[in-house]
């Protein structure tokens, strides 16, 4: 993803983050689909006493969920947008959150989790092609599985200003960087719940 594309996505959710304030829509999201998609992220790993990785956090928004299902997990956020960060900070004084752009920033260390929900929806320039290199990137720093969502182009509604990828396309991707994959597309409605797994 190029430069300007960053810029726009870093704008974007400041202005959202002004207009909303500290809620979902702050960061794209209903409070149901938020949730909804957390809830299935719960189902798809156990996350009791790992290390987290949220890549893309927000507002820090998963850790609350996280806390509020009594879930005791290392926890770690990070996110291009420092605004986001900040309110995250103050949302969960408790639990580490960085400003960091994994093109420019090495992460350093390895999570047994890492989570990506939602991160790759916004359609612009250069994000499509940039997927694949980020989940490499990402599954460097992964003990155990890296769990990537997104919009599926499966979706009954489409939205022109979101990004909607081809299961099998996710699917072949993940294929070159690990054999261990799972991929599921009936969990709700119009998404996909990549799993990139080390064994």
């Amino acid at each position: 993803m190029n430069e300007l594309s960053k810029e726009y996505i870093v704008d974007f959710f400041s202005k959202k983050l002004l207009l909303f304030g500290n809620t979902p829509a702050a960061v794209g999201w209903s409070a149901a689909g938020q949730r909804q998609r957390y809830e299935c992220i719960l189902k798809l790993l156990p996350l009791e006493g790992r290390s987290v990785l949220d890549f893309g956090c927000g507002k820090g928004d998963f850790h609350g969920f996280l806390k509020e299902k009594g879930i005791n997990a290392k926890y770690t956020g990070i996110d291009i947008n420092q605004k986001l960060i900040e309110t995250a900070s103050r949302n969960f004084p408790e639990a580490e959150f960085m400003t960091l752009d994994i093109d420019s920033e090495e992460l350093s260390e390895n999570y047994d989790y890492i989570i990506s929900c939602g991160v790759f929806n916004l359609n612009v320039e250069g994000v499509k092609e940039s997927i694949e290199r980020y989940l490499r990137k990402l599954f460097e720093h992964t003990n155990k599985t890296l769990l990537f969502n997104c919009l599926g182009s499966h979706s009954k509604i489409k939205d022109i200003n979101l990004i909607y990828l081809d299961p099998k396309d996710l699917a072949a991707a993940a294929k070159k960087i690990t054999d261990s994959t799972a991929i599921y597309h009936d969990l709700i409605e119009g998404d996909i719940f990549l799993l990139l797994n080390r064994y």
